[in-house]
């Protein structure tokens, strides 16, 4: 267990000590006792509550957990940051985990901007919960997987819960191609150098600015 104390710890991005991130705590765990009742918990707030925002990753983007939950929305990464702040102030260890992600349902207009759609970096949590890391993907609220028709991701505190690989008519959807590892903190020198990889330095330098 002594090896997921940093896990618990706040920083600059994760701040699980804001008093704005405690209270919203307080108000999803009360009375609860279970860890895992509450990381569900948690886990809806972040899926529905904050609106799924892909055009909130741009210059000035905050990477901040208490800016994403003031700003009741956000992307992949800003989502994951509120909720392992989330889980940290709730005492479960949280963590992020970076990846790349295809995404086959993306529009024309997106695949001309980001010419392909290969998506990095993509986010999601890990917490530990009853002597294992279990993976929870919150990015995408239920309003937009029912306007794109795709499954909503539901998690139970006890099996992994990932973005689905098919839509609801069978077709692809997301396919995980990479994953980078797990982190206490945003890997901003990670996510930069991958992003100029991907997809050159004008187009990283707009998606990702510590």
């Amino acid at each position: 267990m002594s090896e997921c104390l940093k896990y618990l710890q706040p920083n600059d991005h994760i701040d699980s000590d804001h008093p704005a991130i405690q209270e919203q705590v307080r108000k999803l765990t009360r009375n609860m006792k279970e860890q895992v009742e509450k990381a569900v918990a948690l886990f809806n707030y972040v899926r529905d509550d904050i609106t799924y925002n892909m055009y909130a990753c741009q210059p000035g983007a905050a990477f901040k957990a208490s800016a994403v939950l003031q700003n009741g929305e956000g992307w992949c990464l800003q989502k994951s940051l509120l909720l392992a702040a989330l889980g940290r102030a709730a005492g479960i260890p949280s963590r992020l985990v970076i990846a790349t992600i295809r995404n086959y349902q993306v529009s024309p207009e997106v695949i001309e901007f980001m010419g392909g759609n290969l998506f990095f970096p993509h986010a999601y949590n890990q917490f530990y919960l009853e002597g294992k890391w279990v993976k929870a993907a919150a990015a995408l609220d239920s309003e937009l997987c029912k306007r794109i028709e795709v499954p909503v991701v539901e998690f139970d505190g006890r099996n992994d819960a990932m973005m689905p690989a098919l839509a609801l008519d069978g077709q692809p959807f997301i396919e995980y191609v990479e994953d980078f590892g797990y982190f206490a903190d945003i890997p901003f020198a990670l996510i930069q150098d991958k992003c100029k990889q991907i997809y050159g330095p004008e187009l990283a330098g707009y998606m990702v600015d510590s």
